[in-house]
């Protein structure tokens, strides 16, 4: 961790679902609160409770989810992954699930489930915040009683699952929009990491720049060893609202019609991002920023494991007020971190 390198060597290990083939998983960083989460991971992997992984598109979700398999005693058998946004009606309980020939129409044959396939492995389910409402109730059952029933069947069958899963929506606020269930939530919140944005990093979007720089010249064939003094302040000074992601591809269009050996401010060239939809005049009027009282920010502290983003992003403000008004209230954050 001294160098800001987080790496998990995978070269042995079989991801049935995840295309191309991985030769490690990297996670790069400098910043010791992203660092304090890596180094937590190793603790988190070794039980098979559920995980929820949040964080801005674009954190590092997925990486961290493989981290956690690749790290757990069940790392020999397949990580199985599936994203909730694309699924709804009888295709995500068929996909989730299984199901019997003749369930519905189209069934032609048997299917086994994602959760049969990952019967004593490991299921990453990413966008749950989109989960079908209809599918929740079926979820809660796999995770309460441990028992799948595909559709046109009444037979339960066991499986032995760990499952992680991932979002970059605000859980909490679907519960309250009657979205999402609260059991559920409670379920898969057992273990809970929240991903901080590139922004509130530090130095590492120079750390990663350098990195990827240093991949896509390798992969262009291109003659780039670094960035000028002015391409790496502007680095620094754009906001990174698609977070690593979006850093990546900024970087491998500047390594590719970059003129010389230096990355140049003129190279970097940011895509325009879609406008935020409006925000209604009643939640305007509830998002202002005035100060918790004690309990309630305590609270929220606790709820978040000590986690100074997560409650931020909760409260609609940035770190540096909470920071604030935990000076203000007399509390520590260290004593609300937890595993």
């Amino acid at each position: 961790m001294g160098e800001g390198l987080f790496s998990i060597p995978l070269n042995s290990l079989d991801f049935e679902d995840f295309s191309p083939p991985f030769s490690g998983i990297r996670l790069l960083t400098a910043d010791p609160g992203f660092q304090e989460i890596l180094a937590r991971l190793p603790r988190l992997a070794a039980t098979d409770l559920p995980v929820l992984i949040t964080g801005e598109p674009g954190t590092g979700k997925e990486l961290v989810a493989e981290a956690l398999w690749a790290l757990s005693p069940r790392q020999k058998r397949p990580l199985h992954r599936l994203n909730c946004a694309l699924l709804a009606g009888e295709l995500a309980t068929s996909e989730l699930f299984g199901h019997l020939k003749g369930a519905f129409t189209g069934a032609h044959h048997d299917r086994l489930g994602k959760f049969q396939l990952a019967h004593r492995a490991t299921l990453f389910l990413d966008e749950v915040g989109e989960l079908d409402s209809a599918i929740q109730p079926r979820l809660l059952r796999v995770l309460e009683q441990g028992e799948v029933t595909p559709l046109g069947s009444d037979v339960p069958s066991r499986v032995d699952v760990r499952l992680i899963c991932a979002t970059n929506q605000d859980l909490g606020r679907l519960v309250a929009q009657g979205r999402f269930r609260r059991d559920l939530y409670d379920r898969l919140a057992v273990l809970l990491l929240n991903l901080p944005p590139l922004r509130e990093r530090g130095d590492d979007v120079l750390l990663l720049a350098e990195h990827f720089a240093e991949q896509e010249a390798h992969r262009f064939q291109r003659p780039v060893v670094g960035f000028s003094a002015a391409a790496r302040r502007r680095l620094k000074e754009y906001s990174w609202p698609g977070n690593v992601r979006e850093l990546r591809n900024v970087i491998t269009r500047a390594v590719l019609f970059s003129q010389g050996h230096l990355i140049q401010a003129a190279d970097l060239v940011f895509a325009p991002r879609p406008p935020a939809a409006p925000v209604p005049r009643s939640e305007a009027t509830l998002s202002l920023p005035s100060r918790p009282d004690r309990e309630t920010l305590r609270t929220l502290l606790l709820d978040n494991g000590g986690n100074i983003s997560a409650t931020a992003r909760h409260l609609k403000v940035c770190t540096r007020t909470v920071y604030r008004w935990l000076k203000a209230l007399d509390l520590e954050v260290t004593e609300f971190r937890r595993l």
